[in-house]
């Protein structure tokens, strides 16, 4: 009997033990398949937060509009991993500010030996500058030896640790992170926001001679961490302090990228053209994996919006149309409909439902192929300087009647693009566009960025597209530049060196204009519009409405599609439910000798720097991408 329950006892230990064995290999399994996905950029978040958490919806958002192949890892899971023989030269992660600051000093070596054996990483500001119980190291950061300067030396600066600076770099260096040309200026254009001489401005730093501009009198500053000022190291961007903002360092065989802003923080407060620039960056400069374009076509796309605020609008438009600024592409036209401006009964408005003008205006745009929409409520600057988050029942009326007006006109389709009053959209507008089926609306938030998601916060605005405007400075449309008292061959200028930035970057923006002032400034309008015109004719560039980008970036937004390893080559496999015609990826050449379609329907083409491929149509897509020897 005692050997029976001796037996019995042996054999249930070894059953418990065989459970914690199969437990512990499943384990092993689970993290090295999570840690060695290939040719993804691993966000490492923290081990209790979600995968679905705001913070981590935010990158993933970015990257799938950027065209980024990016997951979220818990960063235990990818720690054990890379221990159990995930390849360390495949490695590319990101660590991340704001909701990722405490790592522990095992993350830490991990992290650096990752990319001393060849990985890459990039870690944002105060991504791991405290360790898991919430203290700073002591002197610099655990990562500054790898990331090649000093940063986070708490012991030294105390509550001092960062400065609220101005940020400088080189134009180039600039459009490689997807900042155009008016976000940031040359140091003539800088004086007018800062109390620097322009010719100091010029010799202070000539490697450094744009600053970052927002749309503001002033200029714009940020938060950044006090680093040294090392040499040998390849400085991106740097504050007016001298501070390295961002820079790349070659850590044994791999390579560390350091970004010395808040990304996350400045997106969630939509300015988020920087995370999503330097997320590119990395992945498409560093890690040189294949981007997935966001215009249709890989063509770059000139949003023209305009804004028609009163009963004069439609006077310049006659002037507009007989100089042939409508005869191009499909551009979004705007309406705001009532009988007033300021304020009731002033009738100044443009009075849509009785001004028969206006009526046939709409009638020869929608000829042309332009499309209506809503420019807000009823009444221009009443609603523009009225309505506020806390007065819904008194201004979101003006909404409805503005629709019904600008339906009316429409052919009686509802208008699926608004752009707001004086740029002014209380949190209930949101709402309002969902319930009234809006695709797309113009805003002064993110200003420079591509079409995106607009995120308030943790809320992102799910049901529709935003398209920030352009600027140059405070200046983003014409008649700004008139009360600036603005050279028309000075913003001219601008608007040719946008022209420029939209075919090169093959990436869609939006330039809003009001007649009156496209009128004042009309040579350098219609030398712009030319200048895209001539683009398109050479099949680089494109005309398109808001809700065309829209359609477009919704489609594209269902592609799913990855990389795998095969002998010497990757295979790109691409799918969408209905179509991918329209779609564009870039290969890096200095990645990808070659480039041959295995499956699918694509058009391959050579430029100067990679490989672009137009998918002709189909629901699959695979290419054959043969690296180099």
């Amino acid at each position: 009997m005692n050997k029976l329950l001796r037996w019995k006892k042996w054999l249930a230990a070894s059953a418990l033990v065989l459970c914690v064995l199969a437990a512990i290999a499943w384990h092993q399994s689970r993290s090295l398949r999570a840690s060695q996905h290939y040719a993804t950029i691993s966000l490492l978040i923290p081990d209790r937060m979600a995968p679905d958490a705001p913070e981590v919806a935010i990158w993933r958002q970015a990257a799938r509009e950027r065209g980024v192949l990016l997951r979220p890892l818990a960063i235990s899971e990818w720690m054990r991993g890379i221990h159990y023989g995930a390849p360390a030269a495949q490695q590319s992660v990101i660590l991340p500010d704001t909701f990722h600051r405490n790592i522990s000093d095992a993350a830490v070596q991990t992290l650096i030996d990752v990319v001393h054996a060849g990985g890459q990483a990039m870690v944002v500001q105060d991504g791991g500058l405290l360790d898991e119980r919430g203290y700073y190291n002591k002197g610099s950061s655990r990562l500054s030896q790898m990331l090649g300067l000093r940063y986070g030396d708490y012991d030294t600066f105390k509550d001092q640790l960062s400065d609220y600076e101005e940020i400088r770099g080189a134009p180039a260096t600039m459009e490689l992170l997807g900042i155009p040309p008016g976000r940031y200026l040359d140091a003539k254009a800088a004086a007018k926001l800062t109390a620097i001489d322009p010719a100091e401005l010029a010799q202070q730093e000539p490697a450094f001679p744009s600053f970052i501009a927002g749309y503001t009198k002033d200029s714009q500053r940020f938060t950044v961490l006090k680093t040294d000022r090392p040499s040998g190291l390849q400085v991106l961007l740097q504050s007016s302090n001298g501070d390295v903002v961002a820079s790349v360092n070659r850590w044994g065989k791999g390579q560390a990228m350091f970004i010395n802003l808040p990304l996350t923080y400045l997106l969630e407060r939509t300015d988020g053209i920087f995370l999503h620039g330097f997320l590119a960056y990395f992945a498409h400069q560093v890690v040189q994996q294949p981007a997935l374009l966001s215009a249709p076509d890989g063509k770059g796309a000139l949003v023209l919006n305009w804004h028609n605020d009163d009963g004069k609008a439609i006077g310049y438009l006659h002037e507009l149309q007989e100089a042939g600024i409508f005869d191009h592409g499909h551009q979004s036209m705007h309406f705001t409909a009532g009988p007033d401006v300021n304020k009731p009964g002033d009738g100044l408005g443009m009075d849509l439902d009785y001004n028969e003008d206006a009526q046939q205006m709409i009638q020869k745009l929608l000829s042309q192929g332009h499309t209506i929409g809503n420019h807000g409520g009823w009444i221009h600057n009443y609603f523009g300087d009225g309505a506020s988050d806390s007065n819904s029942d008194d201004f979101m009326p003006l909404l409805d009647l503005n629709n019904a007006a600008v339906t009316k006109a429409n052919h009686g389709q509802q208008p699926k693009e608004y752009s707001a009053p004086n740029g002014n959209t209380p949190l209930w507008t949101y709402d309002w566009m969902a319930e009234h089926g809006v695709q797309a609306f113009y805003t002064v938030a993110n200003v420079g960025m591509p079409p995106t998601r607009q995120w308030l916060g943790t809320r992102q605005i799910h049901q529709s597209w935003a398209f920030p405007v352009l600027t140059y400075g405070q200046v983003a449309s014409a008649e700004e530049a008139s009360f600036q008292k603005m050279p028309a061959e000075e913003f001219g200028a601008w608007l040719q060196q946008v022209a420029r930035f939209i075919e090169q970057t093959r990436s869609i923006r939006l330039s809003y204009f009001h007649p009156i002032g496209a009128v004042g400034y009309l040579p350098a309008v219609k030398a712009y519009i030319d200048s895209m015109q001539a683009c398109v004719d050479r099949a680089q560039c494109q005309f398109i409405s808001m809700t065309e980008a829209a359609d477009f970036l919704s489609r594209r937004d269902q592609v799913e599609w990855s990389l795998q390893a095969q002998g010497n080559a990757d295979v790109l496999s691409a799918r969408h439910p209905q179509s991918l015609a329209g779609m564009a990826w870039t290969l890096p050449r200095k990645k990808y000798a070659a480039v041959q379609v295995q499956a699918g329907q694509a058009q391959v083409q050579a430029t100067d720097d990679g490989w672009l491929v137009r998918a002709q149509g189909g629901q699959e897509l695979r290419l054959e991408l043969r690296r180099q020897p």
